[in-house]
């Protein structure tokens, strides 16, 4: 099982180190010895099968099923590159797929989803600006050329999930009443390139799941187009 684990990282341009160690499965992106490297720990308290399901060398991705025979743990994750850094993605349990493209689909918000329908846009790995939609990392940028704000938004603004780095931006407005953010102008952050958003964009999340820790009742154990 490792040795295939290993194979499969190696196969999209990746380093990974398996451990066994403590009472947690964890997979994250680490530093180790000046790379990024990958970092899958086995809990000692369990029989933890990690598979490869789809490996796509070229677009540098892999889909990884994780599951444990007593930890209440099963999922699956999208590894990759994306633009400049390696990352790992949780994907939603109730669109688990068996493939990259579509892992890199069930990563995508129901509103991107029925945009991309509206405007005839074909999912395509790795592209990152469609009619539909511009991307950068976990955040998705869905054109309004027609709304005017006026002097309501907010200059120098910033979009931060919970335990991320900021994705600073040019403009910010947020409807009173609402949950909804919209961005214009430059939107940067130190592990992507710059976009420019020429008209208003509504933004949208991914649906990565937030990695948390479960317990188990003998031990602790802990997202293209």
């Amino acid at each position: 099982m490792t040795a295939g684990i290993h194979q499969a990282f190696e196969a999209i341009g990746a380093d990974v180190v398996v451990q066994t160690a403590g009472d947690v499965f964890e997979i994250d992106v680490q530093q180790q010895a000046g790379r990024e490297t990958f970092l899958l720990r086995y809990p000692w308290s369990d029989v933890i099968t990690a598979e490869a399901l789809d490996v796509r060398p070229k677009h540098r991705h892999l889909v990884l099923d994780v599951t444990g025979w007593r930890l209440p743990i099963s999922r699956r994750f999208l590894c990759g590159h994306d633009e400049r850094h390696w990352f790992v993605a949780s994907l939603p349990v109730d669109r688990q797929t068996m493939t990259v493209r579509g892992a890199m689909e069930s990563l995508k918000p129901a509103l991107v989803l029925r945009e991309q329908k509206r405007l005839g846009v074909k999912h395509r790995r790795h592209r990152r600006k469609t009619a539909a939609y511009v991307r950068q990392g976990e955040w998705f940028f869905l054109p309004r050329p027609m709304m005017h704000v006026g002097d309501r938004a907010v200059r120098h603004g910033q979009l931060v999930r919970e335990g991320g780095k900021p994705h600073r931006v040019e403009w910010l407005y947020r409807p009173e009443g609402t949950d909804q953010s919209f961005v214009r102008g430059a939107v940067s952050h130190p592990d992507h390139e710059t976009i420019r958003l020429q008209v208003w964009h509504r933004v949208v999340q991914n649906t990565e799941v937030r990695q948390a820790p479960v317990e188990n009742k003998f031990a602790r154990m802990a997202y293209l187009d």
